[in-house]
């Protein structure tokens, strides 16, 4: 069993992949396999990663299936590391000894690690510097607030025990990764760790909150997890804020 594995769902993008992939394969010190489980329409990535030759890296073929999470969910299906981190391909490890660092907090009954994030838009880096640590840890502690807030970033700033991981819910678009972090997250034993960073690129082509409706897609999504936690009056009220506060917010300045 190797410590780490890593899950990279892709869709045809093989250069930002080839970034995600690259800075995987440049960590020191720690074993690990890499997972790619792509859904593309073509064999650009297929072909790639054939052409390594690289025992560390399974390669699956998907069927794209009607949700997103689809292909995430077979990826996590095929993890077989102690520590499990799901990165999409537009992220990337900062570091060589990123691994090494988040296996040493595990080695302290954390269930959990989480990483800063670090915005890649226009070839410029920015931190996600809205979000001061006190109020992350806050959140992470509460992490019906989520709902409203996101501090987290994205999937792959989170490393999770394989013990405790649970697939994504295929019938949200725009919480997915929210209500996942929740269940992630709740009555689980957590480590931020600011010294760890993720690289994420925004703004291409590709990036699922260039191809959604969000008003739509949160509608939906807020009826499935008003249903799923029903007796949670925290998480309702969340949505209830998100919805008029933060998106309210965003459509009159058409920023949605």
């Amino acid at each position: 069993m190797n410590t780490f594995s890593i899950v990279i769902p892709c869709y045809n993008d093989l250069a930002l992949l080839q970034k995600a992939l690259a800075s995987v394969l440049k960590q020191k010190g720690i074993d690990y396999d890499i997972i790619i489980t792509d859904d593309s329409t073509d064999n650009d990535i297929e072909q790639y990663i054939k052409s390594l030759e690289n025992e560390d890296i399974r390669y699956y073929r998907h069927q794209r299936g009607a949700s997103i999470a689809d292909n995430w969910n077979y990826g996590l299906q095929k993890a077989t590391g102690k520590y499990v981190i799901l990165m999409h391909h537009d992220e990337e490890m900062t570091h060589d000894n990123y691994l090494k660092q988040v296996s040493q907090h595990m080695l302290s009954s954390t269930d959990v690690v989480i990483s800063q994030v670090y915005l890649i838009l226009n070839g410029h880096s920015k931190r996600q510097s809205l979000f001061c640590r006190w109020i992350k840890l806050f959140v992470c502690n509460h992490p019906a607030c989520l709902f409203l807030v996101n501090v987290i970033g994205p999937c792959a700033c989170l490393t999770v025990r394989r013990e405790h991981l649970q697939d994504f819910n295929t019938k949200l678009r725009w919480l997915v990764d929210v209500e996942w972090y929740y269940r992630m997250l709740h009555g689980k034993r957590f480590i931020f760790d600011p010294s760890l960073s993720i690289h994420s690129h925004h703004g291409h082509q590709r990036q699922i909150t260039q191809n959604i409706n969000v008003m739509e897609a949160f509608r939906s999504d807020k009826t499935e997890i008003s249903m799923t936690y029903s007796d949670n009056k925290t998480i309702r009220f969340m949505l209830c804020l998100y919805q008029y506060l933060i998106l309210g917010t965003k459509h009159f300045f058409r920023k949605i």
